[in-house]
């Protein structure tokens, strides 16, 4: 097609043409010229990265650790054997921004949040490693030790992120909330209802649809809606909901919450028994699921109680469970297990400490956001 031609075309079926390529080949036209940088990053690349359907599930990110020479590594355990040459790219990726594979906090939709947890103030970073870019997010002065973060970002809504500070609770929940669209810092004091003790949290957070969600020990749900534009305003009180976890008196522990083919779900588990509810759109817990795992897992493991829930497949009614040097994929419909990914003798997998995250690419380039508002 002749450039005269292809520049009179309509913007909706440019991009319908181009999305029909692989995403590689995409990301390659992007160096042609600077309109087609812009044009591709900004309209295109959202249609291939998570949570649109299109988006391709690479695996899983988590942290293994040699224990005779105690370093640590970030690794992609791949969805399929295709997916390789993605796990080294990623690990060489976040490997060349020199930070330390415990400074990640969160990974969302193909971003990743770290922290230089030895700074003060601390020193926050968004990364895209797909197209080997990181940005350097502006300090604030108030923030002296180290606090937990969450990352929101949904390209298919909109091509910039939020980073979400949690605080602690004395009597509110405090919250600092980044906006790579103002590029500031706002503060907030969340007035929860009821009052609880939510002074401590499961590590892990879930951004869905515009609303951060994050479990409390104490088994409830907190939900904090960041699609009104009151989050980028300072000392502006913001509204949260908490929700009551189910049957929460049965289980010891809070259990996990995470996205799949885009329902929030919520799973727990009394060794080989497990439930998983998906919450609908009136607020409501739905069990989905209910089961016991086979006996295979039981021959993999060798004793339930060691093993661990690690993720949803974002797109399948699948679960990724395992111990310490095995990933084990679980179909709920069919009740089958797979073996996904097995580490060598002398590696283990830090689930205890550190949590597993889904992967899957994302061709948003983060600078081109900035430079074209």
């Amino acid at each position: 097609m002749e450039v005269s031609n292809w520049s009179i075309l309509p913007d909706e079926l440019k991009v319908d043409i181009l999305c029909r390529m692989p995403d590689k080949n995409l990301i390659r036209l992007k160096c042609v010229c600077k309109s087609w940088y812009f044009f591709i990053s900004n309209s295109c690349a959202p249609r291939f990265s998570s949570p649109s359907p299109s988006a391709v599930f690479c695996g899983l990110i988590y942290l293994r650790r040699s224990p005779q020479s105690g370093k640590t590594s970030l690794r992609l355990a791949p969805q399929a054997t295709s997916f390789g040459d993605v796990a080294d790219q990623l690990s060489r990726n976040l490997t060349a921004f020199e930070h330390n594979p415990e400074d990640i906090l969160d990974c969302c939709n193909g971003l990743f949040l770290l922290a230089s947890r030895s700074s003060n103030p601390t020193q926050y970073y968004v990364t895209n490693p797909t197209i080997s870019e990181c940005i350097t997010i502006p300090v604030n002065p108030l923030h002296g030790n180290f606090e937990y973060a969450s990352l929101a970002f949904d390209p298919t809504v909109t091509l910039h992120y939020k980073i979400i500070r949690f605080s602690r609770i004395n009597p509110s929940l405090n919250l600092d909330v980044f906006s790579s669209e103002t590029g500031d810092w706002a503060c907030h004091a969340i007035a929860l209802e009821p009052m609880l003790d939510l002074g401590r949290w499961n590590q892990t957070s879930v951004y869905l649809n515009g609303v951060l969600y994050r479990l409390s020990v104490a088994k409830y749900m907190v939900c904090i809606n960041l699609k009104l534009k009151e989050h980028i305003k300072t000392n502006v009180n913001l509204k949260a909901q908490t929700i009551e976890l189910p049957q929460k008196d049965k289980f010891d522990r809070s259990g996990s919450i995470g996205t799949s083919r885009g329902a929030l779900l919520y799973l727990n588990n009394d060794n080989y028994r497990i439930k998983i509810w998906m919450f609908d759109d009136s607020c409501r817990w739905v069990l989905k699921h209910r089961t016991n795992f086979p006996h295979v897992v039981f021959t993999a493991c060798g004793d339930f109680s060691l093993l661990k829930f690690y993720a949803f497949h974002p797109n399948k009614d699948e679960i990724f469970v395992g111990i310490s040097q095995l990933m084990i994929t679980y179909d709920l419909n069919a009740n089958k297990v797979y073996f996904f990914n097995k580490l060598r003798h002398d590696e283990v997998i830090l689930c205890d400490k550190y949590y597993i995250l889904p992967y899957s690419r994302c061709g948003v380039v983060l600078n081109s956001v900035i430079k074209s508002h």
